[in-house]
């Protein structure tokens, strides 16, 4: 963590990566779309780290598929081999098939090692969802222009706040709302990427942790400055599932491994414990961490004859690998937004 000069000392760095985003805003910020279909709706936050994106992301895409629209996700698809290339990645959703007229367009199979083409959070929407489309690409706006060639109705786009050349009908920010702009800074000497005054750019805001109307209405005060007249404002409501995932994982949980590749992982510590489940220790991996044979058996001696509880993003990537009689438990993470009455009103064309 910054001290105070660590933060002082990074702040010309601040200011010049400040100017350097409201540049690039500027220039590459095109018009919202001529067209209402697809509808495109970005999902982004304006810090760096995990803020639960994805997760609202799946929630958006489950809602237009049960309003009887057609959907799918898109995103850079981080850490996987689909962002290094020049094409799009396409999961098809279920029942779907490629036309034959798709140049530029790779198409991957639904299978154990998905994570490791398109990246563990598109891997997890894949899973989770499988009558949308998922699309990975570099640049998002392929993605999306795909997603249009397939006669989707609604594109939900992750992280996509600061990817300014993408066209889309609504910006969604995710906020924390315990601390929704961390220390106040900009990078490096802080985690913001971009200026609280970029509230304004919102259609709808989201917080994080707001579960009811008395803590959106404190989250909503503590940023009204930044925010202007007509946004939509809800909160976002987490629960933690706890899914067997391996045979012999019916056991009663307790002095439980965790494993997480994270970037947050003392909030899963935390929700594991909120369970109800006491956790003995916690291995961590950084955030998109692919996992290796020495790793799985790194953990395998780390647990001995104790219950292993891992994410759900994490076990996109480590259901491949071999777990014999051991007890591994997955904590699926579902959202609802609070107060959701009218999402369909914006979310669907």
């Amino acid at each position: 963590m910054l001290t105070g000069d660590g933060i002082a000392a990074l702040l010309p760095a601040s200011w010049m990566y400040r100017g350097g985003v409201a540049v690039v805003r500027a220039l590459r910020t095109p018009a919202k779309p001529a067209s209402a279909v697809p509808r495109v709706v970005s999902v982004g936050n304006l810090t760096v780290g995990g803020s639960g994106k994805t997760p609202l992301a799946l929630w958006l895409v489950e809602r237009a598929l049960r309003a009887g629209k057609s959907a799918a996700y898109a995103s850079r698809g981080f850490a996987g081999a689909g962002e290094r290339g020049p094409w799009v990645s396409w999961i098809p959703a279920a029942g779907a098939s490629a036309p034959s007229s798709f140049a530029g367009v790779r198409v991957v199979a639904r299978d154990a090692d998905i994570a490791r083409t398109v990246g563990d959070e598109a891997a997890l929407v894949a899973l989770r969802a499988p009558r949308a489309s998922v699309l990975v690409a570099r640049d998002k706006r392929r993605a999306v222009q795909v997603a249009s060639r397939l006669g989707v109705d609604v594109v939900v786009v992750d992280d996509a706040l600061q990817s300014f050349a993408l066209p889309r009908h609504i910006d969604l920010i995710l906020l924390d709302a315990r601390r929704p702009f961390g220390n106040g800074r900009l990078l490096p000497a802080g985690p913001l990427r971009e200026p609280p005054s970029a509230l304004a750019r919102a259609d709808v805001v989201v917080f994080n942790g707001a579960s009811d109307a008395d803590s959106i209405a404190r989250a909503r005060e503590s940023v009204s400055l930044w925010l202007r007249a007509g946004q939509r404002v809800y909160g976002l409501r987490r629960e933690v599932a706890l899914v067997p995932v391996t045979r012999p994982a019916s056991e009663t949980l307790r002095d439980a491994v965790l494993v997480a590749g994270i970037a947050r992982p003392e909030d899963f510590r935390a929700a594991i414990e909120a369970a109800g489940v006491g956790a003995s220790e916690t291995m961590e991996f950084r955030d998109h961490y692919r996992y290796d044979d020495a790793d799985v058996r790194r953990i395998h001696a780390r647990a001995g004859g104790r219950p292993i509880i891992t994410t759900e993003k994490d076990w996109v990537k480590l259901s491949r690998f071999d777990w014999g009689d051991r007890a591994v438990w997955m904590a699926r993470l579902d959202v609802d937004l609070v107060g959701h009455d009218d999402v369909d009103a914006w979310l669907l064309p």
